[in-house]
């Protein structure tokens, strides 16, 4: 089979779902596939200079308030499309890909791609727990469906027809409620800023850590000091991956109980109560 038929994945994904779902779909296209680009960690997004492999490149991001999450912009950035093909798939947490699969089509025309076609999944939020429980354990079994299904019908769009699909050179501003072409320097860090009064993460007092490094292991943006116990809130994206993977439970995700926060909380029980169901654009 020529290289051209031949499939790569990029993704983001520091609690594994979003590489869960590309991973299915990759699968079910039934082509030969090449190493994934796994950008999730410092070391991988630094040393990563934009070469594709094979023709048809699916591009997988969390969605962080409609956006990709800023450590993965740079990366996007390096991107070498040369005309071949490319799949953008955002990953939200039940709330909404706002136009989050639009940004990454337009970073990826921008980069030389053709857009052959475009989805949006859902995982479990980050934030989610039993009491907030935002998606909690997606994609499940339907999803994963969905998602075999989608690798089928790239396998024979790209086989049959194989052409660009449309989207929106506009995008939703969630700072400020507006449309845009861009966004201004800094934006995508501060769209995780905007969000850390939620929810905060610290080391537990009432657990001894056993300075296992599975926290900082996991960690996409070297915030954790084990040295220190402390977590750097600037770095920190709020995506759990060290809450997930310390064994003794001894970091400890804390949601903002206060007066001012506790409506704000409320509004997304109601929002995330209504399961929504991925989107194939083809």
């Amino acid at each position: 089979m020529s290289n051209e038929r031949r499939i790569q994945s990029l993704y983001f994904s520091p609690t594994g779902t979003t590489r869960k779902i590309l991973s299915t779909i990759e699968e079910h296209t039934g082509l030969p596939s090449e190493l994934p680009i796994d950008v999730t960690f410092p070391e991988h997004r630094e040393s990563f200079a934009g070469k594709v492999q094979g023709g048809v490149l699916l591009v997988g991001s969390p969605v962080y308030s409609g956006s990709p999450p800023w450590p993965m912009i740079e990366p996007l950035n390096r991107l070498e499309g040369h005309g071949k093909w490319a799949v953008p798939i955002a990953v939200y947490g039940n709330r909404s890909p706002d136009t989050c699969v639009d940004e990454l089509a337009k970073i990826l025309r921008s980069r030389g791609f053709k857009i052959l076609a475009a989805a949006s999944f859902i995982a479990q939020h980050s934030l989610a727990s039993m009491d907030h429980p935002w998606a909690l354990g997606r994609p499940d079994q339907s999803d994963l469906e969905t998602a075999a299904k989608f690798g089928e019908q790239l396998r024979q769009k790209l086989f049959s027809h194989p052409s660009e699909i449309q989207t929106s050179d506009r995008l939703l501003n969630a700072l400020t409620g507006e449309m845009v072409e861009s966004f201004p320097e800094g934006y995508h860090k501060a769209l995780v800023d905007g969000v850390k009064g939620l929810v905060s993460l610290t080391f537990s007092k009432d657990k001894a850590c056993t300075e296992c490094l599975s926290c900082s292991n996991s960690c996409p943006t070297d915030a954790i000091s084990i040295d220190s116990k402390e977590v750097a809130d600037d770095l920190c994206l709020r995506c759990m991956a060290c809450v997930r993977a310390c064994p003794e439970g001894v970091l400890v995700p804390k949601v903002n109980d206060s007066p001012s926060v506790r409506p704000v909380i409320e509004k997304l029980d109601g929002l995330f109560a209504v399961r929504k169901e991925p989107k194939l654009y083809l």
